[in-house]
């Protein structure tokens, strides 16, 4: 089975179909959610970086920063992948062939690497080395605000 088959396919489910047949308002909807995923994740991230950085909130350790606005991060997380999929579902072929959706999904999945492998152990830790908390920082903040403009490129070519 080729990829054309499976967007075919895809294309052809009845879900497809509705999102893609539905009112414009919708779209729109799955968007603005997208969208406000997005901004909850990069949001609590900047926040729990600016923690790491000794920038905000030096009365509290990082642990206890990182513990709520972690949850955050995969609560905006799963919005975004969420309604994300949905539109794609919607519209399979153009989001396959778009050089931009394509580097979006690889910064993405660069993103959560860096999240869960780096980030977040360095968050959950309160005797991080300066270096190594400005590295996870400095990696996590370019990667997810990279797919968030890779994204917003999408519409455009």
């Amino acid at each position: 089975m080729s990829s054309v088959d499976v967007l075919d396919w895809i294309q052809s489910t009845p879900l497809s179909h509705w999102i893609s047949k539905s009112n414009h308002l919708l779209i729109a909807g799955l968007q603005v959610i997208h969208v406000m995923g997005f901004i909850l994740l990069l949001a609590s991230l900047v926040l729990i970086s600016l923690r790491l950085l000794g920038l905000l909130f030096k009365q509290q350790t990082v642990p206890q920063v990182a513990k709520e606005a972690t949850r955050l991060i995969w609560v905006g997380l799963a919005m975004a992948v969420g309604t994300g999929v949905l539109m794609f579902i919607g519209s399979p072929r153009h989001y396959y062939y778009n050089p931009a959706f394509d580097v979006k999904m690889l910064l993405l999945l660069l993103a959560v690497i860096v999240q869960a492998l780096l980030f977040g152990r360095v968050a959950a830790s309160e005797a991080q080395k300066p270096w190594l908390a400005r590295t996870a920082v400095a990696l996590s903040l370019v990667f997810w605000f990279a797919v968030s403009m890779a994204g917003r490129a999408i519409g455009f070519v």
